[in-house]
């Protein structure tokens, strides 16, 4: 008897534990290539398509952002050239007070033989062209004409160069606009291919190039010596930053605060928080400051730099040493820190408060 119950013991306890084995979550395995193609094997025609569309977006994404680097270089170069105009414009204004009151000493010495010359001139123009002030350029005049040309000749060069601008300005909005039109397009085509991927075809393919973006991103981690592995990392060595949430807190101007301020140790390195292109700017209240475009399509800007650590347009990698903290820009006097923002529809999208994410990758 005893013998029978304690059969029946032993297979309960099997059963159970068959059961509990059964309810217990399976370690997931990698998809492999072979095994989307079978289970696209329907649907590869489609996915020929979703991959060209893909690649295709890719490729207009970056062409997208070089047009745009394009336009902001000539904004640049506008703005010098007008901040020199400017500056000549003052000095135009102040030879042209000084050959006025050249004209009055000239005057009170006798050296006008008709007084109302001064009165009737409409311009400096007209009263350098007569034969008094020619005959009195000896006096002191010479100077002051050799000043206006040379001025005025700068100014001409700068309208010129500023007509020029405008011109490459509007070619550059225009090639801008044709790629953005093409990246869009290419995005709508990529998002209908792969619309019209069956079920599981979609599943296995979405799991499959996830699984390949990790492990690229930890391959290159491993490369960099980066101290994170993951889609996003910390822009500093998690533990040597201190930040908060201050999205949305009034700043200088009547702004508000469209990023989070990491507070680091002076030179701090800075990394790529993905894969993608950096594009450099040392201007603005940004001060030394870097735009990282991932590949992912996400645009993420740093400020306040001290110094970079690349080149114009270099490609990155995550986890990739790219500056050091600093306080340029308007945040100098202050404490060195990182101004960092997240904007992920790419550059020119409106940014997200990237505390969140910050938080996540960083403490």
């Amino acid at each position: 008897m005893a013998a029978n119950i304690s059969g029946r013991r032993a297979v309960v306890f099997l059963a159970l534990v068959a059961v509990a084995a059964t309810s217990l979550p399976v370690a997931s395995q990698g998809v492999t290539k072979s095994e989307v193609d079978e289970a696209c094997h329907e649907s590869r025609h489609q996915l020929a398509e979703y991959r060209a569309a893909r690649q295709e977006f890719v490729a207009a994404d970056e062409a997208f952002h070089d047009a745009l680097h394009e336009v902001d270089a000539i904004v640049a170069k506008q703005d010098r050239i007008r901040t020199s105009a400017e500056g000549h414009s003052e000095e135009l204004s102040e030879v042209q007070t000084l050959i006025e009151e050249q004209a009055v000493q000239l005057y009170m010495m006798g050296g006008l033989s008709n007084p109302g010359v001064i009165l009737s001139a409409s311009s400096v123009d007209q009263f350098m062209t007569t034969t008094e002030f020619l005959t009195a350029a000896a006096v002191g005049g010479q100077r002051s004409m050799d000043d206006l040309i040379a001025i005025r000749n700068e100014l001409g060069r700068f309208e010129e160069e500023l007509a020029k601008t405008q011109q490459e300005l509007e070619v550059a909005q225009s090639d801008a606009q044709a790629i953005r039109d093409r990246q869009q397009a290419a995005m709508e085509a990529e998002q209908e291919t792969y619309a019209a991927l069956q079920g599981e075809c979609k599943s296995l393919l979405r799991q499959y190039e996830k699984q390949l973006a990790e492990e690229e991103a930890r391959r290159r981690q491993r490369e960099a010596g980066s101290v994170q592995v993951g889609s996003f990392i910390c822009p500093f060595t998690p533990g040597r930053t201190t930040f908060r949430d201050t999205w949305g807190a009034p700043r200088s101007g009547g702004r508000t605060h469209k990023g989070t301020d990491m507070f680091a140790a002076w030179n701090e390195p800075m990394y790529a928080v993905a894969d993608g292109r950096v594009y450099k700017r040392n201007y603005g209240l940004g001060g030394l400051a870097i735009w990282l475009l991932a590949d992912n399509g996400v645009a993420y800007y740093y400020a306040h730099l001290n110094s970079f650590n690349v080149s114009e347009r270099q490609r990155v990698s995550q986890g990739q040493t790219i500056g050091f903290n600093g306080d340029s820009g308007n945040a100098k006097g202050g404490a060195p820190h990182l101004h960092f923002e997240i904007h992920p529809g790419g550059r020119g999208s409106a940014a997200v408060n990237p505390y969140p994410t910050l938080v996540d990758a960083c403490k």
